[in-house]
């Protein structure tokens, strides 16, 4: 049971998962011609990474992203505000409305496309589960990672998809920042240190990104050569490729058995 559940509540459809209710948020926002992605947990689950997240993140476009919220605000028979949850280290995801489903484990945040995408959220980034729930394409979400300096998730992603080092340079831009990449980590951590001073002598401290640029495409490496050390100690290193993958076993986006 999630932290926005109580005793009263069914579980989420496809034990837990919210399969069904997800696809509900998604239609209700198509119906409002609001396109919407996955991203956060559910995507790494989505790409293969063994982890329970609870809550989904929509992600809409950042021009949509008040009409978005207010469209779950109107809806009060099916939807109710959910708990607040404490500051992250380097995220603003408690800045967003988050919103339960009334009588259902299962709450989502809404989210504008800037907490993870440089560029606007558009169609041509996204592909769709088995289930039909829209996800980012692995390029785009990858690519958000780096530029976001998600790291111990792009290392999850690496793992759950086990990308190469030849993966990165081919399909990402791991040169210098771009100059709307390094606009968006200062406008970002501006963000961040406005959050901040609303806490003045507290010992909160939300974390900032790096503007000195990083050598991306060493970090790729470095993050690629250390899928094995990732591993729990009771894997075997000759049966798996990563923490999540058997050495041989297909892409987790072909399985039928998923509740992605």
């Amino acid at each position: 049971m999630t932290d926005s559940a109580n005793a009263r509540d069914r579980p989420a459809s496809h034990n837990g998962r919210g399969i069904e209710e997800i696809l509900q948020v998604i239609q209700t926002l198509k119906d409002a011609n609001i396109i919407s992605c996955i991203v956060g947990g559910k995507a790494l689950l989505y790409y293969g990474v063994h982890r329970m997240p609870t809550d989904w993140h929509v992600c809409v476009p950042n021009d949509q992203f008040l009409n978005a919220s207010a469209i779950f605000t109107r809806l009060s028979d099916a939807y109710e505000p959910g708990p607040k949850i404490l500051p992250q280290i380097k995220s603003l995801l408690h800045t967003y409305p988050r919103f339960k489903q009334k009588g259902v484990d299962f709450s989502f945040y809404i989210m504008p496309a800037s907490e993870y995408f440089v560029a606007d959220l558009d169609e041509t980034m996204i592909e769709h589960s088995r289930n039909n729930v829209p996800y980012p394409k692995l390029e785009d979400f990858a690519q958000s990672l780096v530029t976001t300096q998600r790291w111990p998730e792009l290392a999850q992603l690496i793992d759950g998809m086990n990308l190469d080092e030849e993966w990165g340079p081919a399909h990402l831009h791991l040169d210098m920042p771009s100059q709307a990449e390094t606009d968006y980590v200062v406008a970002k951590n501006i963000k961040y240190r406005s959050f901040q001073d609303e806490f003045p002598g507290s010992n909160l401290r939300v974390g900032t990104l790096a503007e000195k640029p990083i050598d991306r495409t060493k970090k790729w490496q470095s993050l690629v050569e250390a899928k094995q050390n990732r591993m729990k100690p009771h894997l075997s290193k000759e049966r798996y490729a990563t923490q999540f993958r058997r050495k041989g076993s297909q892409d987790p986006r072909l399985r039928e058995d998923r509740a992605v």
